[in-house]
C-alpha cells in the first residue's frame, strides 16, 4: 500500500521503511524489528498476486464502504484505461501483454476496466485484461444490473445491451453513436452532451492514478503483478476518496 501511494521502487521502499518512523508505525514495526528487504518485498508481491490477495482486499474494503453508505448502487459509470507495458514487444520479457490501436497509434500493454458509483465516484468494480480486449467485453462484469442508471461512452453501445438495461428498468445512459448511412439526430447529440458531463467524472479516477500516484505505465512483466499494481492504485484512490467524502 505504501509503495503504491508513494510511487516507490522495491529498493526505495526498503530504504524508506528503514528511515521513516511513520512508515514503521503504519506497518506495526518497532525500532528493533528487522526491515523487509527488496527481495522479500518482490517475492511476497508475486505470491500475493498469484493467490489473488489484491482482489480479496478490494472486495473487503468495498464491503466496508457499502456499510458506510458510500456505495449505494444508484448509478454506475463504466470506462477503461490503457497501461503501457514495462517491456517492449521485441524484448520478449512480457508474454501476457499485447497490442491495441488507439487514436491511430499502437500500444503494447494492458487495459484496466472500472465501474464507479455515480454520486460518490468510488470505484465499485475493476477488471484487468490484455490491451486487445475491447472495453465492451467487460461490461457485464462491471455492471450489476440492479442500479437505477448506467452511463458509458459510445464504445459500449449495442442493441442487445440497451434492451437488457430496458428490460430491467435501468436508465440507459450509454452514449449514442452514428452508424453507416445514419447520422445522429439533434436530440441524440444534445443528450450525448448532457450525459458526457456526468460520465466524465470517471476520468478523475484515471487522472488521480496517473498524476497523484505516479502510475503512468505498468511496472512488471506479467499479468498477475500488473493486475496487483492496478488494484492497489484503485485501493489508494478509494481510501483517499473515502476521507474526502467523510470530511
Amino acid at each position: 500500500m505504501l509503495q503504491s501511494m508513494y510511487n516507490l521502487s522495491d529498493p526505495r521502499l526498503e530504504e524508506e521503511i528503514a528511515d521513516r518512523r511513520s512508515f514503521q508505525i503504519f506497518l506495526g514495526l518497532n525500532s528493533g524489528d528487522s526491515i523487509p528487504d527488496e527481495t522479500t518485498i518482490c517475492r511476497y508481491r508475486k505470491m500475493f498476486a498469484e493467490e489473488g490477495l489484491d482482489k480479496l482486499l478490494f472486495e473487503s474494503m468495498n464491503k466496508q464502504l457499502r456499510e458506510k453508505g458510500l456505495i449505494l448502487d444508484k448509478g454506475t459509470i463504466v470506462d477503461a484505461t490503457l497501461k503501457q507495458a514495462q517491456a517492449s514487444y521485441h524484448s520478449g520479457r512480457d508474454k501476457d501483454a499485447d497490442y491495441t490501436i488507439k487514436n491511430q497509434k499502437s500500444l503494447y500493454g494492458y487495459k484496466g476496466h472500472i465501474a464507479v458509483e455515480e454520486e460518490s465516484n468510488i470505484i465499485k468494480k475493476i477488471e484487468f485484461t490484455k490491451a486487445s480486449i475491447h472495453d465492451s467485453e467487460m461490461f457485464d462484469k462491471l455492471v450489476e444490473y440492479k442500479e437505477e442508471s448506467v452511463l458509458a461512452d459510445k464504445g459500449y453501445a449495442s442493441r442487445e445491451r440497451r434492451e437488457k438495461l430496458e428490460s430491467k428498468g435501468i436508465f440507459d445512459g450509454i452514449l449514442d453513436r452514428p452508424y453507416r448511412n445514419r447520422e445522429l439526430t439533434k436530440g441524440q447529440i444534445t443528450l450525448n452532451r448532457i450525459l458526457s458531463r456526468v460520465r466524465r467524472r470517471i476520468e478523475r479516477v484515471f487522472g488521480y492514478m496517473k498524476w497523484v500516484l505516479g502510475y503512468g505505465r505498468c511496472s512488471y512483466y506479467d499479468m498477475g503483478r500488473n493486475r496487483f499494481e492496478f488494484t492497489f492504485a484503485a485501493l489508494g484512490y478509494n481510501l483517499r476518496r473515502m476521507l474526502t467524502l467523510n470530511g
